[in-house]
């Protein structure tokens, strides 16, 4: 699917959250400096002539003694980059999606020829959407000196429980789709992602209900995750200062089924439409109920990025009928996507836009960290490759101009690396449609 420049739309906004950096742990104690360094040639991306897939648990030889922040990968053995994806939890299909498309990096990577010929392993963890989880995670990496550098988390809650400790352990992430504008900071320097944030979405959605559907009384619900409450509230402040009036803010939780009372409540006021920020399920249900309650059978539904799938309308059915989704798009190259397309159908036998939203983005999170390897891993005198992690987290940082699925992805001073801008759809005939927002003409 092409992606026109919409220029009012393709922004990267800038959020805060305040992290300190902290020092690298120790590691086993060996010698300061690897012998006579060579850099590695920097090499081009083509398409893989056999397809690997990564196992999650470490398959290679001991590396030698490093000193610490140094990753030393001995002939034979493979660069290892995390992923934290949601597998479990409330969006398995994303999350798989997700993880299927950072293994199409992955593939095409080494059917390139690596780095000096020392090829890509993908060590994927279930992130399962959850700041604990994705603490545990964290905790995982950062106790594994082989770990470059990560690609994830897929959620806003997961990534903030892998954040802490990939900066206190040094190691860089690419996040597809963690969208909380505190997912970067300035005080987080391994702290990247290549979605846009839900500062620019709530804020588009905002324009969208106030000034093209003309809405001036809205309720917000969301499912109090750090994700759902967040861009909840800055669809809630944007309408407000536009001047609309917000006649309920609700909140419920991941995994409720019943959402009647709330519905309820919101019906006496009578609002024109119901915004949510949350996912796909909850969002199908929401839908439903609000055509039973009192005072909302002509209100609109609208969701956002974490309910945009095949299971929103699969589940919503005849419901989702002139609902609205909003989805933070990237700058989709049609021909590059075209080709990872066929090699995502090839390999795992189902179209990837069936699954969820972010395969685009979680190539090229996994292609940034890849293009950045290149930059600085070197080889010394006994054949080991060398990459220096703090090195590593200045070329992340320094990307630009680099061309992927998504975009041309320029990573600026906090870590915000996107392409692309808003898009909002409406469901028609079962499906999405976009109406509003990037790319249309």
């Amino acid at each position: 699917m092409t992606r026109q420049s919409f220029l009012l739309f393709a922004t990267s906004l800038t959020a805060c959250a305040l992290l300190a950096a902290c020092a690298a742990p120790a590691q086993p104690a060996a010698p300061a400096q690897p012998a006579a360094l060579t850099p590695a040639p920097d090499q081009p991306t083509q398409p893989p002539a056999e397809p690997t897939q990564a196992p999650a648990e470490p398959t290679q030889a001991p590396a030698p003694a490093a000193s610490p922040g140094t990753v030393v990968i001995p002939p034979g053995s493979k660069i290892r980059i995390g992923g934290s994806f949601a597998l479990t939890g409330p969006i398995p299909d994303p999350g798989k999606d997700i993880r299927q498309g950072a293994e199409i990096a992955i593939d095409d990577a080494n059917a390139a020829g690596g780095v000096n010929g020392f090829l890509f392993e993908l060590v994927a963890e279930d992130g399962a959407c959850s700041g604990d989880q994705g603490t545990v995670v964290g905790n995982k990496f950062a106790a594994d000196p082989t770990i470059v550098a990560v690609t994830g988390g897929t959620c806003s809650g997961e990534t903030f429980g892998l954040k802490p400790i990939l900066q206190k352990a040094r190691i860089p992430f690419v996040s597809p789709s963690a969208t909380n504008p505190a997912v970067t900071s300035e005080d987080c320097d391994v702290c990247n992602r290549v979605a846009l944030s839900d500062g620019l979405q709530g804020e588009v959605d905002a324009d969208f209900v106030y000034n093209k559907l003309g809405f001036r009384k809205v309720a917000v619900m969301h499912d109090s995750s750090d994700y759902g409450k967040g861009v909840a509230e800055i669809f809630r402040d944007a309408f407000q200062k536009l001047g609309g009036e917000v006649v309920a803010f609700e909140g419920a939780k991941v995994g409720d089924t019943d959402f009647r009372a709330p519905l309820t409540k919101i019906g006496s006021s009578q609002p024109e439409l119901i915004f949510f920020g949350g996912y796909a399920t909850e969002a199908a249900l929401i839908t439903q109920q609000m055509k039973e309650v009192a005072g909302l059978e002509n209100a609109k539904f609208m969701g956002v990025d974490g309910a945009y799938t095949q299971q929103y309308l699969d589940t919503a059915g005849a419901a989702a009928e002139g609902a609205y989704m909003s989805f933070v798009a990237g700058d989709t190259q049609k021909d590059k996507f075209d080709v990872f397309r066929e090699k995502y159908i090839a390999k795992f036998g189902v179209e990837p836009e069936k699954l969820g939203p972010f395969h685009g983005q979680s190539y090229d999170s996994v292609l940034l960290i890849v293009e950045a390897i290149k930059k600085v891993a070197q080889t010394d005198s006994a054949g080991n490759l060398v990459i220096d992690r703090e090195a590593l987290i200045k070329a992340i940082r320094g990307t630009s101009g680099l061309k992927g699925i998504t975009g041309t992805l320029t990573c600026n001073p906090i870590g915000e690396c996107g392409a692309g801008g808003v898009q909002v759809f409406t469901v028609e005939n079962g499906a999405f449609k976009q109406v509003f927002g990037f790319g249309l003409q």
